[in-house]
């Protein structure tokens, strides 16, 4: 199946967990966008492919794990071949997050160090899941948004990719580079009709929250893509 003038590009939604990711995929795809969703559990993914998909949205499953390269992009590429080209990609995988408002995580359990316990060996995950899959993403997706001369990267990050957080510096150091990168492509493509965005989220993402609610920041999102008239926005800062 490939696009048409009068279908939308196709949108990549990469974390595309329970939360947020479906939240894009499902205000992407009630725009009339086909979704490719793309994470490493494929039970769960396909169980929100049947969820969209019975919401009338057309949208496939494509398992991968962003620290696999080839993995990654021949899951885009996949996705590109059976639903058209992708138009949009949202690079927001992270660790998951109590959806409870009150719940304190366990940060040492889910991998994050303090400042003084930060060492190589404990940034090295963070980098590959939160830097390397983006870079790897963006380089299966350009050429053909550059060509078409339309598209746009979406990247969603926490506070630390602004501001230090204890107990987190060793996510700090990757998204704080992936923000840094982000804006230097901005830069880079602005002449080419792709738009880089970027969205930091402060607050804790919770069903019926009001700001941090997962729809309305995927409504926040594709308003965003639809205007591109920035790189960055922040909620809850």
């Amino acid at each position: 199946m490939s696009s048409t003038p009068s279908t939308p590009p196709t949108v990549a939604v990469i974390g595309a967990g329970p939360g947020l990711g479906r939240a894009i995929a499902r205000r992407f795809g009630s725009a009339g966008h086909p979704v490719a969703l793309i994470s490493r559990n494929a039970g769960k993914l396909r169980g929100i492919a049947d969820a969209l998909a019975a919401e009338g949205i057309t949208a496939r499953a494509y398992p991968a794990d962003v620290t696999d390269a080839a993995g990654l992009t021949g899951a885009l590429n996949t996705a590109a071949g059976e639903l058209g080209r992708i138009g949009v990609l949202s690079y927001s995988p992270a660790p998951t997050f109590p959806n409870v408002a009150g719940q304190v995580p366990d940060l040492k359990a889910m991998g994050f160090t303090s400042a003084a316990e930060t060492t190589p060996e404990s940034v090295r995950p963070m980098f590959d899941m939160l830097v390397g899959g983006a870079l790897t993403a963006a380089a299966a997706v350009l050429p053909a948004m550059r060509e078409a001369r339309d598209g746009a990267l979406l990247f969603t990050t926490g506070t630390t990719a602004l501001a230090p957080i204890p107990g987190m510096s060793n996510s700090g150091i990757a998204l704080a580079g992936l923000r840094s990168w982000a804006r230097g492509l901005h830069d880079d493509l602005a002449g080419e009709g792709v738009w880089i965005g970027h969205l930091s989220i402060g607050l804790p993402i919770v069903p019926g929250s009001g700001e941090g609610d997962p729809d309305a920041l995927a409504d926040r999102w594709y308003q965003l893509a639809q205007a591109r008239d920035s790189f960055e926005t922040t909620v809850g800062f």
